[in-house]
């Protein structure tokens, strides 16, 4: 790790570590909070089918509930989106500053700016995932009697 012998201190080498941590760690929160928005919907389709006696009312309510899920669901990913990215860009500089020039070809380091939109295939995929989970208990709610 050598810009003409330049060595990277133990702070930036904690700075380092640790952008690498929370993307690791925002990217499982991701996850987790998929899982919980799919329990959720889950939850609303059985008290749905179990304990209410189909009225207008109560299926507004479990409704309102999917909905507000899916939106507070949605925020919750794009906050954490958000969050990955500034930790990219935090080790962006770190390789810039501390990697020589044959150290990030040979790592295949690409530097140039990245949008939001870097790689959004698992974001992307895990509100897909939470947007068909509160259509079809949606669906289930207000179309069957």
């Amino acid at each position: 790790m050598a810009n003409g012998e330049r060595q990277m201190p133990e702070h930036v080498r904690a700075a380092y570590r640790g952008a690498v941590d929370n993307i690791l760690f925002l990217k499982r929160q991701q996850w987790l909070a998929t899982n919980y928005v799919l329990l959720l919907y889950v939850a609303v389709f059985l008290i749905s089918a179990h304990y209410f006696s189909r009225t207008d009312v109560a299926r507004n309510w479990l409704g309102g509930i999917t909905i507000a899920a899916f939106v507070i669901h949605w925020w919750m990913l794009h906050s954490f989106q958000r969050s990955i990215e500034t930790f990219r860009n935090r080790l962006v500089w770190v390789y810039r500053s501390y990697f020589s020039e044959e150290e990030r070809a040979g790592l295949d380091l690409r530097l140039e700016p990245r949008s939001y939109w870097y790689q959004p295939e698992a974001y992307v995929g895990l509100i897909a995932v939470s947007l068909v989970g509160a259509v079809l208990t949606a669906v289930y709610l207000w179309s069957v009697r």
